[in-house]
Formats: structure tokens, sequence, C-alpha cells
């Protein structure tokens, strides 16, 4: 899931648009957002960063495995990738319920909706950041492991539990959060299954609509 603190940097808090708050914030290296922990100082730039010298693989997350078929090598927790901007789903989903459902027991003090959502971010990635550098990497939400005195399993959310998806607007900025509000302007697709047999590709090819 994107950096849930860029919200407000993308239309997606009234207000902010009109504002001219959008691209006010990216997260170009990995942190806690604007109430959390800052990695954009000097050295820890070369620390959580892209390293020219040290490209990590950013598919290397999962435990590895000899026995695996599709990579049979030997699991290594130091060449798993650390420059991570995006957090597991199901502590997004911990931060959404900080901000907007426990009004009463997160924060009841604070009604504004954006330094609402940066203290939660920053209050919810550090139950899981271990060495408190404000980033979430892939040793630390292990599904296998802990964190918090709880199991991680919590992190993250089953397909099943989801029954609803928004098409969502997509530009090609490279960046990880979604601009311009895409979930108040995007159709929300319901109702039941319409099974269609045959059945009709979902896609093209990746070159089958390049201009």
């Amino acid at each position: 899931m994107f950096p849930l603190y860029e919200l407000p940097f993308t239309g997606g808090v009234p207000g902010t648009f009109a504002a001219g708050q959008q691209y006010s914030l990216q997260s170009v290296l990995p942190g806690s957002g604007p109430r959390g922990v800052s990695n954009n100082d000097s050295p820890l730039k070369q620390q959580v960063g892209d390293d020219p010298n040290n490209p990590r693989d950013p598919d290397r997350g999962p435990n590895a495995s000899p026995e695996d078929p599709d990579r049979p090598v030997t699991n290594d927790d130091d060449q798993k990738e650390t420059r991570l901007r995006f957090i597991p789903s199901g502590l997004a989903n911990e931060i959404l319920l900080d901000v907007v459902v426990r009004v009463r027991s997160f924060e009841p003090s604070v009604t504004d909706p954006t330094r609402r959502l940066f203290d939660a971010y920053a209050a919810e990635v550090a139950r899981i950041d271990a060495n408190h550098d404000g980033v979430v990497t892939f040793v630390e939400a292990d599904a296998e492991d802990e964190s918090d005195g709880q199991s991680n399993e919590r992190l993250y959310l089953p397909a099943t539990s989801f029954n609803r998806f928004a098409v969502t607007r997509e530009l090609n900025d490279g960046l990880l959060a979604p601009r311009f509000a895409p979930s108040q302007r995007a159709w929300v697709l319901s109702g039941n299954v319409a099974h269609v047999n045959p059945a009709v590709p979902a896609s093209i090819g990746r070159d089958g609509d390049d201009r």
C-alpha cells in the first residue's frame, strides 16, 4: 500500500487541491511521514536511498528456499529490499481506522484529518519498525514472525476481505500514491459476478496500445 501520509498531497483530503498542495510531498526516501521518522538528511539518504553501486532486487522480499522450484536459493535477510516506501495492506487499514473510526480512542482532542493521518501513520509504523528507522522492511513485516506482541499475519488483508474495487486514474509519473483524489472520482463496481463462457481475455498485450 502506498504511504497514506501522501493523501493530503494528492487531492485526497477536501480543500487540499484548491489550496495547491498537490505534489507538495513525495516519498522518494522511505520514512514514517511528517510526524514520524524522516530520512531526508544525510547520511541517512545513503542508507535508505537508491545506491547505484548496490542495486537491490525489489523482488527480494519473501523468504527464499533451496527447494523453491522458481528460485532455488538460500534465504538471506541481508539481500532483501530495504528501500521500501510502501506498507502492508493490513497496517494501512489500521491507520485509516485510527483516523476516521477511532475518534474517541485515538487522539480524541485532534480533529484535523491531516494531522490525524500523519500521527496515525507514525504510530502504527512504529509498532512494526524494530530498528526505529521509519521503514517497514520485509524482515520486520514477515508474515511468519511477530511484532508488537502479535502475529504479523494481521498486517495483510486477505483477498477474500474485499467485496468491491475502484477503477482509478493512473498517471505515469513514477509516484507511488495516485494523484488527484482517485478514490473520490472512481467508479465503484458492485453487484453479482457475471460468468462469461467462453472466457474473454482481461487485457491485451503490453505493446497492443503503445503509440
